[in-house]
């Protein structure tokens, strides 16, 4: 039977790959809901971006626009190197269409709705959504495993301070999710960053696949290519960070998860770095991934050609 999930997402390039690898992957997962968030671009922007992806992809999910700036209220980035101003490079979709608020009145307790009903959770952005639901509702989330992408550890984060951008865009809602009884399963840059999709894959796929959406990724690929050249020094590839967390729903067995303590910096130079502490585990995390049978599933579910090559 196919997991129930709802999707909560900045709908950046990554995003955009996890959506349409989850929407073609109905014999694992189906999308039950999607909230949007402010991170890779406005709000709005995400929130568009996530309905465009899914409808291409034949999912009928409601999206709902979220949180537009972060509990502490800080200056929100506008433009992020990788995704663009309207988080596609320039492929983003409309937002003609008037979306519903995933506001007080509701989305609180829409998320909480959709914990109590053990609905999993996977959340790709920063964790405000989350946040704000557990104000309202703490004891509909306790002991709710949602999987989150966040966290860098050994590897060095591009935010400012060496933090993955996630935790650092909203480092107050992640120590809420932390200390209010919700148990993560965090996947962080240490293991996104051992999954590489290439130019020439992404390409071939899109090729091969032949539709709109597939043309449309491959499309916002180029410049988030562009910045892994620049950023992470590879030639020609990327590291799909938030496919990869997704994946990790659609075929657990190549994820291994060990319990863990965290804690995340709130204030100083580095804002928003997950610490790994003693006591009693609040959340597991990813320490492996079969990153070579990751790539081929990817590749296989976004453009349904299982013999393309990963290299």
């Amino acid at each position: 039977m196919p997991l129930r999930l709802h999707i909560d997402t900045d709908c950046g390039v990554d995003d955009a790959l996890a959506l349409a690898m989850l929407a073609r992957s109905r014999d694992a997962v189906e999308i039950v809901s999607v909230s949007a968030v402010f991170g890779n671009t406005y709000v709005d922007q995400a929130a568009a971006n996530a309905r465009g992806v899914l409808r291409l992809a034949g999912c009928p999910a409601e999206v709902y626009i979220g949180a537009g700036s972060g509990v502490a209220k800080r200056r929100v980035e506008r433009m992020r190197p990788a995704h663009g101003v309207d988080g596609l490079n320039g492929a983003g979709f409309s937002q003609r269409w008037k979306l519903p608020e995933l506001d007080r009145g509701q989305g609180g307790s829409l998320l909480a709705f959709r914990a109590r009903a053990k609905v999993a959770g996977l959340f790709l952005g920063p964790l405000t959504n989350l946040a704000q639901g557990l104000l309202e509702d703490a004891g509909a989330f306790k002991g709710w495993r949602p999987t989150i992408m966040a966290g860098a550890f050994a590897v060095e984060g591009k935010a400012a301070g060496g933090a993955d951008f996630n935790s650092w865009s909203d480092a107050e809602a992640l120590a809420r999710v932390l200390e209010r009884g919700v148990l993560p399963r965090v996947v962080p840059l240490d293991v996104t960053s051992r999954v590489t999709l290439t130019a020439q894959a992404m390409a071939q796929g899109s090729t091969a696949c032949g539709t709109p959406l597939s043309a449309r990724l491959n499309k916002a690929m180029g410049p988030y290519m562009a910045f892994h050249h620049r950023a992470w020094g590879l030639e020609d590839g990327c590291h799909p960070h938030d496919a990869v967390a997704a994946a990790s729903l659609v075929a657990p067995e190549l994820f291994v998860f060990e319990p863990a303590r965290l804690r995340v910096l709130t204030d100083g130079e580095h804002l928003g770095r997950l610490e790994r502490v003693d006591g009693e585990p609040n959340a597991e995390i990813c320490v492996f991934v079969d990153a070579p049978a990751v790539e081929a599933l990817l590749l296989a579910r976004l453009f349904r050609a299982p013999a393309l090559s990963p290299a």
